[in-house]
Parts: structure tokens; C-alpha cells; sequence
């Protein structure tokens, strides 16, 4: 456990943020299932389901989540 108290803030602030990013990854294999079963099946909206997932994993990479 750690003494300094900038340790012990570094500590709470990592936690966090790993639940958030774990939150986005977790998003994005779910949008990304979904965009491959919409075009397997033929869907009309695949396409679109796909240009979200894009977007989604566009953004993640470029806050450093992935």
C-alpha cells in the first residue's frame, strides 16, 4: 500500500479509469458483434450499424482507450 498521498490519489484515479475503459472496450466488441451479424444477415441497416461501430472504435482510439 502506499504511503504518499499523490501515491494513494494515483491509485483511485487508475481504478477509475480502468472501469471506464473497460466500460468503452466492452462497447465496442458488442458494437462490433452486432455490425457482423447485421451484414451476415443481410440486414438494411448493416451499413449503418457498421459506420457506428467504426465511429466508436475511431473515438476510443483517439482518447488512448485501445
Amino acid at each position: 500500500m502506499a504511503n504518499i498521498k499523490s501515491q494513494k490519489k494515483r491509485i483511485i484515479q487508475n481504478a477509475k479509469r480502468a472501469d471506464r475503459n473497460k466500460a468503452v472496450r466492452s462497447e465496442l466488441k458488442t458494437r462490433a458483434k452486432a455490425a457482423v451479424a447485421a451484414a451476415e444477415a443481410g440486414e438494411d441497416d448493416a451499413e449503418a450499424k457498421l459506420r457506428e461501430a467504426v465511429s466508436r472504435i475511431d473515438t476510443a482510439a483517439a482518447k488512448g482507450v485501445i
